[in-house]
């Protein structure tokens, strides 16, 4: 969710509620000669308002799993009102607190919406810069869900052309770093092989490591220049400029991959707070009216 001008009605209707709710609680807490409490009429309207806000903003999960035909809004407009109903909930909370800690449980409370609070902003954050970050560093962005498949395409293109040019891969091939210079066109093909299996196969399949040297492009590079300057068969210099480019497109989904899982890692701490606090505040709730 993008912070632009679309938010504006969000954000001036956020600021003047808070701004009227700051203002009754004021007059109300100046009339009161010991303050406003939970337990007072005005604190407990204050609770209930700020509890069915982040009821509201909670249910934001459940949407998309709702029937289509359920006329519930669209799911933009759910998301603002998570964003700023949500926010505005917190003051609601802090005047029903009358701005005091409380006892074990409510500290717990506090505790949970702060870190509430704080991952939702984070997450607000990366949703604002992250998918620039992407846009300026992917050229030609692919669906997150397709890029598994993707990847298998990539490996089993390298494979067919990997058998077409040089063979089946045979164990006792000759290895990468043997010699400087290369021998029969045999040894060759043999040479490019256990490059690929040694490396390049690997670097090419679902599990992205960026460990890998191949994740390096100035690395990938240097090792792909120094094979085909050795290579004196020009299907072999062919085969390993294909290669490099799929490497570089494996690269660039990589890339991609890393970007979107700090999108979302927020979410990871963000949604157990959420039930935390659920569970924490029906706690609240039941003790307090048993007390």
């Amino acid at each position: 969710m993008l912070i632009d001008r679309r938010q504006k009605r969000w954000c001036f209707a956020t600021i003047g509620c808070a701004f009227v709710a700051s203002l009754i609680y004021g007059w109300f807490s100046f009339r009161s000669p010991r303050g406003l409490t939970g337990g007072s009429a005005v604190g407990l309207w204050y609770g209930i308002l700020g509890s069915a806000l982040m009821v509201y903003a909670g249910l934001l999960c459940l949407h998309r799993k709702l029937p289509s035909w359920w006329r519930i809004g669209r799911r933009a407009t759910w998301l603002k009102g998570h964003i700023w109903l949500g926010s505005l909930s917190a003051l609601l909370i802090l005047f029903h607190s009358g701005f005091r800690w409380g006892g074990p449980v409510e500290f717990g409370l506090w505790i949970v919406l702060i870190l509430i609070l704080a991952t939702g902003v984070l997450g607000l954050l990366l949703q604002n810069i992250v998918p620039r970050m992407l846009s300026r560093r992917i050229v030609m962005e692919t669906p997150y869900e397709q890029i598994p498949h993707l990847c298998t395409l990539l490996r089993r293109k390298a494979d067919a052309l990997m058998d077409e040019v040089c063979g089946r891969y045979e164990a006792a091939a000759v290895s990468t770093e043997d010699g400087n210079t290369l021998g029969s066109v045999e040894d060759e093909r043999r040479r490019v092989r256990a490059f690929y299996e040694s490396g390049v196969r690997q670097f090419l399949g679902v599990d992205y490591r960026r460990t890998s040297g191949f994740a390096d492009s100035l690395f990938a590079a240097s090792k792909f220049a120094d094979l085909r300057e050795l290579a004196q068969v020009p299907k072999n210099r062919e085969l390993l400029e294909v290669l490099e480019t799929l490497c570089n497109e494996r690269r660039s989904l990589g890339e991609q991959q890393r970007l979107q899982h700090v999108l979302h890692a927020w979410l990871l701490v963000h949604v157990p707070l959420s039930v935390l606090l659920l569970i924490l505040g029906v706690l609240h709730v039941v003790l307090s009216l048993y007390y």
